[in-house]
């Protein structure tokens, strides 16, 4: 078996120069400046792939392999690729280079690789370089998770938050890696591609069918939330495939809602917004229209009894330019309490009452990132 290395970034769709869709996770550069030098990793340059890691200074390979000290470049590796999952918590692989070079330092490129690496005038440095035909990105809907949330260690080697790691011999987390990669590896011999997420539906496997589920509680989460809409008078489109920042887009007379919908299988009131979708919400509360208002719809329990948990954008009073989050329970059916609040979140359950704190509808990174309080 080729050596391997696991290398953990922030979480895009394509890192392919990809602003939209990134989700910092615990990466500080990433949060801050709404992107990272890891958006070119899966970006095609005359054939080859350069990968940015986070800063990690020097590579000592001699400690976890049969090199020479001080050895500058390890070959032919296998590389994984991995980020924190913004909506199942958590190490998801997120792609695989096979036969990959990894150097001991930050390589600076120069002339054509430099320019063509440059972001916002800083030139991305690179950790590690493969062809692209060897290397895989995974579409974010069929990325297994490596590193469950929470992951108790039982006296074993885990990745807790290193941005590289060395599987140990005979480790629980390489056996998972064996696993993942041997999936991988039959998806692609059987013709299945397993970067768009299809094909292989034998039902034996573990992701594909954590694939299929996702697939359904994101389906039953947006019919939920447009027949709900529908059923308060509202005409409703979906707009999912268009990338701006929300699924759906309702009317009723001039009145215009923009929603956001996110599906969970538990009745964990959990999501994290991409850069994209906070920027959307963002816009709203600078445009100050008021006929169009942005929702975000948390959908628990989506595939046995689907409770919508709606956050409403009011525009009014605050404390400083992030304003502030304010929490309002209301039955199903009933209308939005607009008093001038920051940002009201309504628990919609027919006949329930639930009290639950605003703050736990986006994860606590997430919500320090976005200034909420």
């Amino acid at each position: 078996m080729a050596d391997i290395i696991v290398f953990h970034t922030a979480w895009m769709d394509k890192y392919d120069g990809d602003r939209a869709s990134l989700s910092p996770g615990g990466f500080k550069f990433a949060a801050e400046h709404g992107y990272g030098h890891e958006m070119y990793n899966f970006r095609n340059i005359d054939g080859r792939y350069y990968g940015y890691v986070p800063p990690t200074g020097t590579l000592h390979f001699e400690n976890h392999f049969a090199v020479p000290k001080n050895t500058e470049v390890l070959e032919g590796v296998t590389v994984v690729w991995t980020a924190p999952h913004p909506e199942q918590g958590g190490r998801a692989v997120v792609g695989v280079w096979r036969d990959a070079k990894v150097y001991r330092h930050d390589q600076e490129p120069t002339g054509a690789l430099a320019r063509r690496r440059n972001i916002d005038g800083e030139t991305a440095s690179y950790r590690c370089m493969a062809e692209a035909k060897n290397c895989l990105l995974l579409t974010p809907d069929a990325r297994p998770i490596f590193v469950p949330s929470r992951q108790p260690r039982g006296g074993e080697s885990w990745p807790g938050q290193q941005k590289v790691f060395y599987p140990k011999p005979k480790s629980q987390a390489l056996r998972r890696l064996t696993e993942i990669l041997g999936d991988i590896d039959r998806r692609s011999s059987s013709g299945a591609k397993a970067s768009d997420g299809k094909g292989g539906r034998t039902g034996r496997s573990g992701w594909q069918a954590d694939v299929e589920k996702r697939r359904r509680i994101e389906v039953a989460a947006v019919e939920a939330v447009g027949l709900h809409l529908e059923d308060l008078g509202f005409t409703v489109r979906s707009v999912e495939k268009d990338n701006l920042g929300y699924d759906l887009v309702a009317t009723r007379g001039d009145e215009t809602l923009h929603v956001e919908v996110k599906g969970r299988s538990s009745s964990d009131v959990v999501a994290e917004l991409s850069v994209n979708e906070f920027d959307c919400l963002s816009r709203y509360r600078r445009l100050r229209k008021p006929k169009e208002h942005y929702r975000i719809a948390i959908v628990t329990d989506a595939l046995t009894k689907p409770v919508i948990h709606e956050f409403v954008m009011v525009r009014g009073r605050t404390s400083d330019e992030t304003g502030w989050w304010k929490h309002v329970l209301e039955t199903l059916g009933q209308r939005a309490v607009d008093d001038g609040a920051g940002l009201i979140g309504r628990a919609v359950l027919a006949g329930q009452m639930q009290q639950r704190d605003l703050a736990a509808c986006v994860r606590g990174d997430a919500a320090a990132r976005h200034g909420i309080e």
